[in-house]
This record gives C-alpha cells, structure tokens and sequence, in this order.
C-alpha cells in the first residue's frame, strides 16, 4: 500500500505535466489509391418486360441490374459464385465458415475497422462478404450519393481483404461469452438436437462449442477467403433501386470490371449431409419453466418445379390457418403455431415441411395428435373453398406490395438466375395463384406429409 506521501508525489507529478487534448485522426487517404483500368461489355441482354438489363462484362463478371423509384434513398446489391465453404476440407471447416467474418473484423486494405468506419461516418453505405455452404459473394445497400464508396467497398473485399489479430482475438472473446450464456438454454438445447439429428450428427453440423472455437485459424481463414474471392470471373451481381443505367454504368465497368478475373471452371460439391430417414422422437428435459417446446418435421425427395413450389407452400398455408384455428382458438394450447415449407434444389433436391409451437408441457401429446389429425384430414379429405379463397387473397395482398419493393426484386432475381430459371417467370404468377385448388392441396399433402418418415423433438422441463 503506497504511503501518502507517495500519493501526493504522483499527483503533484501528473499536474506538472503538460497533457495534450485527444484529437481523434480520420485518414485523409481515399479508400482506393490505385483505381483499376475500367473492363468493356461484351454482351448485353435487355428484359423488357420486368425492365431488367444484363451485362457481360470483359473479365466475366456478369451484372443484373434494375433501376426503380420504389425508394428515393435506397440501392440494394447482391452477389454470388459457385463453390463456397463445400470446397475446404472437413478438418478446415471451421476456419471457413468463419473466414467472411474474420475478413469483415479486420478492416480492409491500410485501414483497420475502427479506422475504416471513421472514413465511413455520415455515408448510407454498407458491405458484407459471405462465404455459404455452395456459394460466395457480398451483399449490401447504399444511398444514390453514396455509391461509388459502395462499388469501391466491394473491390477492396476482393483485392485488399485484411486481418488483424487483436480485433480477431476480440471476436473469439465475444463468441466465448455467447458461447457461456448460450448453453444455460434450455431452447439452445432444443434447437441443438434437431440440427444434429436432421444432419445425421455430420461434422459440419456439430453445435457450436468452446472446443470447437478452438479450431479457429486465423491463417486459414485469410489464405480460404482469399482464394475464394481472387477470381470474378464466375461472379453475378444484381443491382436494384434509385440509380440510372448510364450513371452507373461508369462504376459498374471501373470497379466490377477491376476485378481480378481466372476463368477458373469451379462448381460447388456435395458434402454429404442427408436427413435422416423413419420415424424419430427425441425428447429434451432442460429447464425448470413450465414450458414446452414441439418441432415435427418431414423431409424428403422433391420433385423440383415452379409449379411444385407453389404448391407446397400454398398447402403449408392452407394447414397454417387450419392448425391456429383449433390449437389456438379452439383449444386455447398456444400462442401461435407455425407451419412453413422450404424446398431447394442444390446440391440435391429436397423440401422440408416443419411445425412448430409452443405449448404446456401437460398438453403436448393433446396438441400434437390435434396437429396429425388435421395433416390427416388435408391428405384424406382435402380441404373446403373457404381455406382457398383465403389463401389466394393472401398470396395476391402480398405479391402486390412485393412488386414495389426493392428487396422482393432483389431476391426473386438472385433466385432465378442462381437456380437457372427465366426470370420471366416472374410475371407469370398469378397463373399459379389461379392453379391452387382443393385438389391440389389434397394431393400436395397426401405427397409430401408421410407419417412413417418424420422427425419430432420435444423440449421439456427437467423433473423436479
């Protein structure tokens, strides 16, 4: 313990000294010194009909663009190339599905991120890199004034992505303390199980833990990001909101046009993750809340289509109402209850129905033989024209908001092209709202609903 003498030395010794206020430094620098050498078209399509033009660009890169005035203030992007994290190792994982984020941490080019969200301040700027299961790409938005910082982002993610092992150290310490918290639980328990059960216990799959944060490397995150970003040549991008073609055209060419360019021929794999198949319970008691937690979920083969996919949602929709109507109104079980349908077609072709809902732990086998009785009903008896009408009115309500958001362009187009489909197709789905039927309902359900392949997981609280 200092005396006080000593105290007061150190005091008297601070007051002496002649401090300097803090002045908080913003680089003067532009974000990118070397502007790259602008690329040419080579090919261009125009889509009259949804005003989507296409260019191919010199180096590869292919852009999908579609001005709008939904939004006065608003550009949204998107990309992707084939390949993603599918293409490291099983041992390397980690450190690739993690790499994007890395990347994101450490800044980009001379700057780190707390200096390059200085330079950032005041701008309507944002841009993320991903790096999913098949694919790669950056995704964000900006304002009209904005933009050319936008296109200037993403060429820096791909030519000066950068690390930094004290912010990288900080993100495993953040992840560390969620990581705590997270498995006190009981829900993350819950969802635990079904991830790992769905997947089959594959490696990919593992719940996140303290031991698997450990395999984290920082190196082999920036050599993976690297090699996944150092060739556009097979990259899409799509541009939608408040921009004019020939404003943007000159951003478009000096900055995707820069892009380092391969020509590599690369494809995405398959990792082998399968559900599984029968019929599954399992049963978790985590917790001491008088709660429970109830996910049925079927999953199968799926006959890929357009006409498929709307079908299945729409017979999710019609069991939606269904399903609140009498575990909800009728019986009083629960808050809500979910009902959604998900198909995809890479990298094998598969769908996936789920329901979900909350409940009283005493009322779970009453509300789930209520679920199954009204599944049972959809495959044997159809349903009645009240449930179709409210579901065709439903679908029309929301695709006429969606033409008129930027986001729904976005998506639906990033959607065909990724899954090769006409983006015409786009226009054409009030033929399908007009295909919905009761017949189709029943068929859809008797098809995809097999009660002798399912998997359900039950959250329950532990036993006093």
């Amino acid at each position: 313990t200092p005396s006080e003498k000593e105290v007061m030395q150190v005091l008297e010794t601070v007051n002496k000294k002649e401090i300097q206020p803090y002045i908080d430094k913003v680089s003067d620098q532009p974000l990118v010194s070397n502007v790259p050498t602008p690329a040419t078209i080579i090919e261009q399509k125009d889509l009259s009909e949804i005003a989507v033009t296409q260019w191919k660009l010199s180096n590869g890169v292919r852009v999908i663009l579609k001005p709008t005035d939904f939004k006065n203030d608003e550009i949204l992007f998107t990309s992707y190339s084939p390949g993603g994290n599918s293409l490291i190792d099983d041992k390397d994982y980690i450190a690739g599905s993690t790499a994007s984020t890395v990347i994101q941490e450490g800044g980009l080019s001379n700057f780190d991120q707390i200096t390059l969200q200085k330079m950032l301040q005041g701008k309507i700027v944002s841009v993320f890199p991903f790096i999913s299961e098949l694919e790669e790409g950056l995704s964000g938005s900006s304002s009209p004034s904005d933009l050319e910082t936008m296109f200037q982002l993403i060429y820096l993610y791909f030519t000066a992505p950068r690390i930094d092992s004290a912010t990288y150290l900080a993100y495993q310490s953040r992840i560390r303390g969620i990581l705590q918290n997270r498995s006190a639980r009981p829900e993350s328990a819950f969802e635990d199980t079904i991830q790992v059960t769905m997947a089959q216990h594959h490696p990919r799959r593992r719940p996140w833990t303290e031991a698997i944060l450990d395999e984290m490397n920082l190196n082999k995150s920036f050599a993976f990001y690297k090699d996944r970003f150092s060739d556009a040549s097979d990259f899409t991008f799509f541009l939608v909101g408040n921009f004019k073609l020939d404003e943007i055209k000159p951003l478009v060419l000096t900055y995707l046009g820069g892009l380092p360019s391969k020509h590599r021929q690369e494809q995405w794999r398959d990792i082998g993750v399968k559900p599984p198949k029968g019929m599954i319970t399992k049963t978790i008691k985590k917790g001491l809340e008088p709660k429970s937690q109830v996910r049925i979920i079927f999953s199968g083969p799926f006959d890929w289509s357009r006409e498929n996919r709307h079908a299945i949602q729409s017979m999710a929709s019609v069991l939606r109402i269904k399903l609140r109507e009498v575990m909800r109104e009728e019986k009083g079980g629960v808050y809500g209850v979910g009902v959604s349908a998900s198909s995809w077609q890479y990298p094998t072709k598969e769908y996936r129905l789920t329901i979900s809902f909350g409940c009283a732990p005493e009322r779970v086998d009453e509300l789930v033989s209520a679920a199954n009785e009204q599944i049972d009903s959809l495959r044997k008896y159809a349903t009645t024209d009240i449930y179709i009408t409210k579901v065709k009115e439903m679908q029309r309500r929301e695709r006429e908001v969606n033409l008129k958001e930027n986001r729904f362009w976005l998506n639906s187009l990033n959607f065909y092209y990724s899954n090769e489909e006409d983006p015409l197709d786009i226009l054409k789905y009030d033929q399908l709202i007009e295909s919905v039927s009761k017949n189709l309902v029943q068929k859809t359900a008797q098809q995809y609903f097999i009660d002798t392949n399912f998997v359900k997981v039950v959250l329950f609280p532990q036993e006093k």
